[in-house]
């Protein structure tokens, strides 16, 4: 660029020096004749200083169009370094641009990424303490894993070298990033496909269970009202089923009753292990002294019995996905996780090249 300015002020300065040249040989050749005036000049009896002049002034007048050839082909030069060089800003600013959007993109994917570990966490204590409970886990849905994804693998590449190039395996890093948000973004759609098979599994049990209870209480309430009829009023709760299911129907509904007025929903692992144990426990009593009646009491024992096994196994399968979900918090989603720390590096080398 500084050669070409160079050049282009020598030219010009030889273009002044070759008119100031003319002028000299123009005055010249004026002064050649004698009583010379305006525009009246005797090619007749001078020819020969004509002759002279006319070759001289070619031969510069030739030079001089030389001159301007060069200077237009300087100047053209010139305006295609220029225009090169702008290009070159603008691609400069364009992968600039480039590496602050993934910056941006970054910022929000790591926060949301620790905010979903923290739901994760929160949500395996309270399954693993309350497994029966319908525990719930929120996810923030993030679609700047996909935007990041969605940038030009190449034009990425090419921002990442420009500013990156300097640095320790930067194509390792590079990699790395693509893999990185790659895995956490099918991580977390295989996490809510899964969680929703669990809490429509969970839901499913939990209605079974529920109308097995209501299947249990009427079994309940038709076997009173069947020793009722068989034995009178002043009879019937002399027998010890019904009374059994007597002294379990008020505490049932007490129970169910305070749970409404506090806004809670009933938990099926305190009628299980308080309720429904108890309830079998006598009735094993019951059966063990007087035997089953022939008016629906072994069908109830039944029942129960399969309410308590299908509470547990609705248990059983939480704490496992609790579990589960508690290994891939400690391994992907903790604050302190490798990967997520790649992230925050990658991020913090991005903002120091770039700012």
């Amino acid at each position: 660029m500084d050669s070409l300015a160079k050049y282009k002020k020598i030219i010009k300065w030889v273009f002044w020096l070759t008119l100031l040249l003319i002028s000299y040989l123009t005055l010249q050749a004026i002064y050649e004749t004698d009583d010379w005036q305006w525009f009246n000049m005797d090619f007749n009896k001078r020819d020969h200083i004509i002759g002279a002049y006319g070759t001289l002034i070619g031969g510069v007048l030739a030079f001089l169009s030389i001159l301007f050839i060069l200077y237009q082909v300087y100047e053209q030069r010139e305006q295609i370094n220029e225009e090169k060089n702008e290009a070159e800003i603008i691609k400069k600013e364009d992968l600039k641009d480039r590496l602050l959007l993934l910056s941006v993109f970054l910022k929000t994917v790591i926060v949301d990424l620790i905010k979903n570990g923290e739901n994760m966490e929160e949500f395996y204590n309270a399954e693993q303490s309350a497994p029966s409970t319908m525990n719930r886990m929120y996810f923030i849905i993030n679609k700047n894993f996909q935007r990041i994804t969605a940038l030009d693998d190449l034009s990425m590449y090419r921002a990442i070298k420009m500013y990156f190039k300097d640095e320790e395996d930067w194509q390792k890093q590079f990699l790395n990033l693509y893999s990185i948000i790659d895995f956490y973004s099918e991580a977390l759609v295989e996490l809510r496909d899964k969680y929703s098979l669990h809490i429509n599994d969970k839901v499913s049990q939990q209605k079974t269970i529920s109308t097995d209870m209501q299947s249990f209480l009427t079994a309940n309430a038709r076997l009173v009202d069947d020793y009722l009829i068989k034995y009178g009023s002043e009879k019937y709760l002399k027998y010890p089923w019904p009374t059994l299911i007597n002294d379990f129907t008020p505490d049932y509904y007490e129970y169910i009753e305070e749970m409404q007025d506090n806004g809670k929903v009933p938990d099926f692992r305190y009628l299980s292990d308080n309720l429904f144990k108890d309830f079998i426990v006598e009735a094993m009593n019951i059966r063990r002294d007087y035997g089953y009646d022939d008016l629906g009491s072994r069908n109830i024992v039944e029942l129960v019995s399969s309410i308590r096994k299908k509470i547990w196994e609705v248990e059983l399968y939480s704490l496992q996905y609790a579990d589960d979900i508690e290994k891939q918090y400690k391994n992907y989603f903790t604050k302190e996780n490798d990967f997520i720390n790649q992230l925050k590096e990658i991020k913090k080398l991005i903002d120091t090249k770039v700012k």
